[in-house]
């Protein structure tokens, strides 16, 4: 694109192993995501993933927690391999890799110089967060996906002789990327900043193909719209409420949002990718790609800074930031190959797959001691024990009930038959349950069984009757599951049953 970048990377063509042929990158891709397939066949469902599933049994237009693309995917996972770990994962992965190879790409026409546009393609694909991403059933990968679609198109738009109708599909992208996660409003705020930011993108808003794509995505998001009147506007409130309030020190809040974006991005690819942010801002001439692609990453990464100060912002939420500046990264290291651009590029591919590698092998980290690691990867394992073991054989006939949205999904996925468990309502934190019909009552039945987390150890359970002094309250089992050595999981199972007619 830039006859001045060319120039300047034939000056000083360093050479590296990350410079790999186009071909290798496809390559790599699909690799990747046999890799995918295969941790997505081993690991137990996450809570989360399980909760979703329980939606894509209960489509609708929208949930209490996201838009439904995550629901819609799981299902048709599952429609084509059956209620398998596998099954609900699949398409995730499947979202990841078209994310890296649209970004790679458009990189391509960013960054003028096909080898170093590769680090793109490279630096993601031995990320944790794209690892993460494409393996957990969650609303980030579809997010990922459209957002990075819709912002190859507008970056198209502004290349030589582009059709200015491109906008129309951008108004799609960006729609379909809202009704996978609300947060991808903030791509659509960039986009506008970076148009009223220089007299080229003004022009563009003189047209009417904007202003179009803009009501395209009005339309394509229009159910979710509906689903909350319909509802009280209970999802819009509830991720209102979600991230903004809290109750955590701002400076607190602050150092854990900068060490959790560290981690996210791995931490020589963060260094790299501020360089190349601050680099760009600090010129008054960028083109207009490249404004479009700093306001990407910057938008979401100060929104969410300004967040921290009310509330703990959790690392994935800004997550998609990362992909424009890693692509400004390869164009700063496309424009001068130098020894120190070209290290600083190897030392944060490395550290990423070193990184990445660790996250694949809690075992291996346990067998070390159990006592290392986050409760994260707790969540990975013991799940179709807890129902298949301690709870399937209990065989009381009554229906299960739980404390808490967690412990019904996973329940429901891995118990034979998968039976409806419901949680036990609670009004501090509505769930997607509350809405699902038809709703079921502990009160219909004359006995039911109560399954709750504990804590870890071997303490003895607190008391709780979550349904009144009405039951009779009896221990059927408590439950641990242990993974080289640690305990993951403590669960108490007991049946309730109603006392008089």
């Amino acid at each position: 694109m830039s006859q001045q970048i060319q120039t300047a990377a034939a000056h000083s063509p360093g050479r590296s192993w990350l410079f790999l042929p186009p071909r290798v990158v496809v390559a790599l891709t699909l690799a990747w995501l046999l890799i995918r397939w295969y941790f997505d066949a081993i690991w137990n469902l996450v809570p989360d993933e399980a909760y979703y599933w329980v939606w894509s049994r209960h489509l609708a237009v929208s949930y209490l927690d996201h838009p439904p693309m995550v629901a819609y995917l799981i299902r048709l996972g599952t429609t084509l391999l059956d209620n398998s770990e596998l099954g609900v994962r699949c398409f995730f992965g499947i979202t990841m890799a078209g994310t890296v190879l649209i970004l790679w790409r458009a990189g391509r026409h960013i960054v003028a110089d096909e080898t170093s546009a590769v680090f793109i393609a490279f630096a993601l694909l031995v990320s944790p967060m794209v690892a993460v991403t494409g393996s957990i059933a969650a609303p980030d990968a579809p997010a990922c996906f459209f957002q990075a679609a819709a912002l190859a198109t507008v970056l198209g738009i502004f290349r030589e002789d582009a059709p200015k109708s491109r906008w129309i599909f951008f108004g799609i992208f960006l729609g379909l990327a809202l009704d996978s996660k609300y947060t991808s409003v903030l791509l659509g705020l960039a986009i506008a900043l970076a148009l009223v930011s220089c007299p080229e993108g003004r022009r563009h808003l003189l047209t009417p193909w904007p202003w179009l794509a803009a009501i395209v995505v009005l339309l394509v998001f229009s159910p979710v719209v509906f689903w909350n009147a319909s509802h009280h506007w209970a999802s819009f409130r509830f991720q209102l409420h979600h991230g903004t309030v809290g109750n955590s020190p701002a400076w607190k809040n602050l150092l854990d949002y900068l060490g959790s974006q560290m981690v996210v991005c791995t931490p020589v690819l963060f260094v790299g990718s501020v360089i190349a942010l601050v680099t760009y801002w600090r010129r008054g001439d960028n083109p207009m790609p490249v404004r479009i692609l700093l306001f990407s990453a910057t938008t979401p990464l100060v929104f969410f800074a300004i967040s921290a100060t009310r509330r703990r912002v959790e690392g994935n939420w800004p997550m998609f930031a990362w992909f424009p500046a890693i692509m400004l990264f390869a164009r700063y290291l496309g424009e001068d190959r130098t020894r120190p651009r070209i290290v600083l590029a190897e030392l944060a591919v490395i550290v990423a797959a070193c990184m990445t590698i660790v996250l694949h092998a809690p075992a291996l980290v346990w067998k070390i001691s159990p006592k290392l690691g986050g409760t994260q990867w707790d969540y990975l394992y013991g799940w179709q024990d807890l129902a298949t073991h301690d709870v399937a054989p209990l065989g009381v006939g009554s229906p299960i009930f739980t404390a808490d949205y967690e412990y019904a999904s996973e329940l429901t996925f891995y118990l034979p038959d998968h039976p409806d468990v419901r949680p036990l309502s609670d009004p501090t934190r509505p769930t997607a349950f509350d809405f699902f019909d038809p709703q079921i009552s502990p009160a219909a039945s004359p006995s039911v069984v109560l399954v709750r987390r504990l804590s870890r150890g071997f303490d003895a359970p607190p008391p709780w009757q979550p349904l009144g002094l009405n039951y009779d309250y009896s221990v059927l089992n408590i439950s641990s599951q242990f993974k080289e050595g640690r305990q993951i999981r403590r669960s108490l199972i007991e049946v309730a049953q109603r006392r008089g007619p």
